[in-house]
């Protein structure tokens, strides 16, 4: 007898997340312009404001044309929010063979028999693998109810907490137990956390990954531990 394989399980954002990036942040940049330009107007009827000539005659220029304009302009750049947090949306599907995780532009895989848990952190997914390495980590921000009953339906394991948390330690530059070449990846990484780039974020904790690293942040701190 054949067996029937399950079809993969995918976990997404609801169509809500995308109602609001769409049309939400676009619809919310026109009405601040639309505000923005009312308010000469409203400041013109406070004889008590300061520059009162001037902000009459400001005004009195700012039109419909004017008005049109910057709600344009606002719409664009709730446009532009729109794009930037797209790159965060991130899908799970997870099957019998494999686990993947994809964002806009990037897509990772891993075979069923590499993962040897899951579970969500601070809205992060992580992975692990053998040894207690963690093959990935992700923001994802799904729910974590939707992506335990996915990874169990497919015959993962799955722990409610990171079951090596109580073996991370905050980084300090120099501390013991880490490599020079770990230590001047966390330096890069620390800077990048300062500055917010996702991006080199996940590249540099991959990179940590491969001198058997694990890393996590809380705020701008950074914590690790040794895997793998």
């Amino acid at each position: 007898m054949t067996h029937a394989t399950a079809a993969p399980t995918t976990v997404r954002h609801g169509i809500g997340l995308h109602l609001l990036l769409w049309v939400g942040l676009p619809a919310a940049g026109a009405l601040l312009g639309v505000v923005l330009a009312h308010v000469p107007g409203w400041i013109a009827v406070l004889p008590w404001f300061p520059n009162q000539e001037q902000i009459t005659e400001l005004a009195g220029v700012i039109g419909p044309t004017a008005t049109v304009v910057l709600a344009v302009i606002g719409a664009l750049a709730g446009g532009v929010l729109a794009l930037m947090a797209h790159d965060d949306v991130v899908t799970v599907t997870v099957g019998e063979d494999t686990v993947t995780i994809a964002r806009p532009g990037e897509r990772a895989s891993f075979p069923h028999g590499t993962v040897t848990g899951a579970f969500v952190d601070t809205r992060h997914l992580v992975l692990l693998g053998a040894g207690g390495a963690e093959i990935a980590r992700e923001r994802v921000d799904l729910a974590s109810g939707k992506l335990r009953s996915a990874f169990l339906a497919h015959g993962y394991g799955w722990s409610e907490t990171d079951p090596h948390a109580a073996d991370f330690a905050r980084w300090i530059d120099g501390c013991s137990g880490l490599s020079v070449d770990a230590h001047a990846i966390l330096r890069v990484r620390q800077a990048a956390l300062e500055s917010d780039d996702a991006k080199d974020l996940r590249e540099l904790r991959r990179a940590l990954a491969g001198h058997g690293v694990a890393v996590r942040e809380d705020g701008k701190r950074q914590y690790w531990r040794t895997a793998g």
